[in-house]
């Protein structure tokens, strides 16, 4: 009597190929046998995945004994495979193909090897004594898979009906008691460069883990496009909030990118290693498509955002023409993909897609670094980076090597870089808002100066044009005044005057009075006169006036007038119409005051000019009682005004000496 263990000590496969015998004699040793039998116990305990007992059997094939299997076998080893590129063998022929010993197929499937059919030979037997249901699974991505018996006493066969049992990507497969069946599984891939091709057995309780855990072998990988999904998600709340405030339509056209992006990664995270449809339609076409209408919507959004058109002519027929190839390839891509099976056309229109994004990126880099402008300096190295990560993307889909060797595995999902990269562009595309909405609120202020400042020109110019109507008016009514009533008036006192001589003496008061007030009328239109006149608006033509109109009213009085004035003032210091009148009106009411009231014999008038006009008049007469205004009337109430008025002060007082003094403040 002998007892057998496996020779192999692998956890996960245990191949029966090599026996081991034992005596009977040497297993009543103790100890002997106890260390191979611990090891079979941890290796059950520790979670083996699988254990593949096989012996030599038809045609050189290896047996997997199913009733053995705990959870799953690989098919890799045992079974022997042939390629198809014609897909029009039949079931007749299916005896006499030349299946290989080994299966050379990578990690990552060729897109060579995408467009051919792949058929697996492998041989199971059920050495208990009642049923045992078990499940094919090829892996993910193959829109067809086709089991076929064989017949051993006809020889030939038979194509086994679909699954009672609806679950999509796996095929369901039963054995009778000691019983053993030779299967072939056609498989037919997926048009989509993500397959993962990992043919097993799985027993019919394991089924729902082994989907789970298949499923979450990406799990680090889902959760980082998930948060990046989420971080697209917030674009999009932002950018339609900043549209419905600002109703710019560049943030319209960048809600479209990040929703076609943003739902093109959640779905890859959400469908992976999932057997549906849905997700072989969307690894094959939809993704590809999505991901070019984002790409076509975001160059709208750059056209717009930076005013191409405007501003860079060159680059907006660029950007528009990377458009058209845009629509070009999804209208070429969308034809091949329904209408051909071959995949190697597909995935070079892809390709060449990808390769005219990454030229474009390149010259609108090399255009912006020759431009040196600031905002498109911004964008470029938002594109800079997110080249690099789209690049390394590439690379990893088309090579078949990978980064495992020295990073993490999660380094080597293609996905994860190009992820990187939009995020990385993400961050600097924030900083170019910032960027520009600075300059904005730079620009739309300078505007609102601007046209403030234009309203306000145009609102000076209506006041000059007033003002040059009124100067033309107080010009024409001066010279009017002068013309004809200054004439009239010179003519009556001239008369006067002549009346008196002739009448040789014999002056008669009446003609003594008209005489007198012809001469005042003269002297006051002549004021009236030089203060309507535009070119007297000035400090140098009011001191000047004031100084003569001072000694001709005092000239025939006995009131001594002293004028002094300042050796040097400003010269050409404009004062207003408006304002020069006021004042020279103030000081010829002071003038009557003092001539009526004062009692005074001697007025000195002291003027000062820097950033104030200062006029001071001085009498020497009894002084000013405050408690008997009435007999001034209404004189210093007009004063007041008319000082206010010019937006000046106005001020009388007792001289500390003799007499009172009146100031005049205005400031220039």
């Amino acid at each position: 009597m002998y007892y057998f263990s496996p020779a192999r000590k692998d956890p996960v496969d245990v191949d029966c190929s090599e026996i081991i015998l034992f005596p009977e004699e040497k297993m009543k040793k103790p100890g002997y046998f106890i260390k191979w039998r611990s090891c079979i116990v941890i290796m059950l305990l520790i979670g083996s995945t699988s254990i593949t007992v096989q012996a030599k059997n038809w045609r050189g094939l290896d047996t997997i004994r199913i009733d053995t299997v705990k959870l799953f076998a690989k098919l890799l080893k045992p079974a022997k495979w042939y390629l198809d590129n014609t897909h029009s063998i039949t079931v007749q022929q299916l005896p006499n193909l030349l299946f290989t010993d080994s299966i050379p197929i990578p990690i990552k499937v060729s897109n060579k090897l995408i467009q051919n059919d792949i058929y697996l030979k492998f041989i199971v037997t059920n050495s208990a004594d009642s049923n045992v249901s078990f499940y094919f699974s090829p892996g993910i991505y193959f829109r067809e898979i086709d089991i076929y018996r064989l017949h051993t006493i006809e020889n030939k066969f038979e194509k086994l009906p679909d699954s009672l049992i609806e679950i999509e990507g796996v095929k369901t497969l039963e054995l009778g008691p000691h019983q053993t069946n030779v299967f072939i599984a056609k498989l037919t891939f997926v048009k989509t460069n993500a397959h993962a091709f990992e043919p097993v057995l799985i027993r019919d309780y394991f089924l729902n883990s082994y989907t789970n855990i298949f499923q979450n072998s990406g799990k680090d990988n889902n959760t980082v496009t998930f948060v990046f999904s989420g971080i697209l998600l917030m674009m999009i709340f932002y950018s339609i909030a900043v549209y419905i405030l600002n109703g710019s339509i560049e943030f319209l056209y960048y809600t479209g990118f990040a929703f076609c992006l943003g739902l093109m990664f959640f779905l890859k995270s959400y469908l992976f290693r999932t057997s549906s449809s849905f997700n072989y339609f969307f690894e094959a076409y939809l993704d590809f498509v999505m991901q070019s209408v984002g790409t076509f919507i975001y160059l709208a959004f750059l056209k717009k955002f930076i005013d191409a058109k405007k501003n860079f002519p060159w680059l907006h027929k660029m950007l528009s023409i990377e458009q058209i190839i845009i629509i070009i390839s999804i209208s070429l891509f969308s034809f091949l993909y329904f209408n051909n099976e071959n995949y190697t056309w597909l995935s070079r229109v892809e390709n060449l897609s990808k390769d005219v994004w990454i030229l474009g990126t390149i010259i609108f880099i090399i255009y912006t670094i020759r431009k040196n402008n600031k905002l498109l300096n911004y964008l470029a190295v938002g594109h800079t980076l997110l080249l690099i990560g789209g690049s390394i993307s590439l690379y990893l889909i088309n090579s078949p090597s990978s980064f495992r060797a020295f990073l993490p595995a999660i380094f080597s999902n293609a996905l994860i870089y190009y992820e990187l990269g939009l995020a990385a562009e993400l961050m600097v595309f924030l900083a170019v808002l910032a960027f520009k909405n600075r300059t904005d609120i730079v620009d739309r202020t300078k505007e609102r100066e601007r046209l403030k400042l234009r309203t306000e020109m145009q609102d000076f110019e209506k006041q000059l044009a007033v003002l040059s109507a009124q100067q033309d008016e107080r010009t024409r009514i001066s010279a009017d005044l002068h013309d004809e009533l200054g004439s009239g008036l010179t003519g009556i006192r001239l008369m006067s005057e002549i009346v008196k001589t002739k009448m040789k003496g014999q002056v008669l008061p009446e003609i003594e009075r008209i005489s007198n007030a012809a001469n005042d009328l003269v002297i006051n239109m002549n004021a009236l006169v030089w203060t309507m006149k535009s070119e007297n608006d000035t400090v140098e033509s009011l001191i000047t006036y004031m100084r003569i109109y001072a000694l001709e009213f005092f000239d025939n009085t006995s009131v001594e007038c002293i004028v002094d004035l300042p050796p040097v003032y400003p010269k050409n210091l404009e004062i207003s119409g408006e304002k020069r009148r006021n004042i020279f009106l103030t000081i010829k009411e002071t003038f009557n005051n003092i001539l009526k009231h004062s009692k005074a014999d001697r007025l000195v008038i002291s003027v000062k000019v820097d950033k104030r006009l200062i006029i001071s008049i001085s009498d020497n007469g009894v002084g000013i009682d405050f408690d008997k205004l009435r007999q001034f009337g209404s004189g210093l109430g007009n004063i007041k005004k008319r000082m206010e008025r010019a937006g000046g002060t106005y001020k009388i007082e007792n001289n500390p000496e003799k007499g009172t003094r009146t100031t005049l403040e205005l400031t220039l």
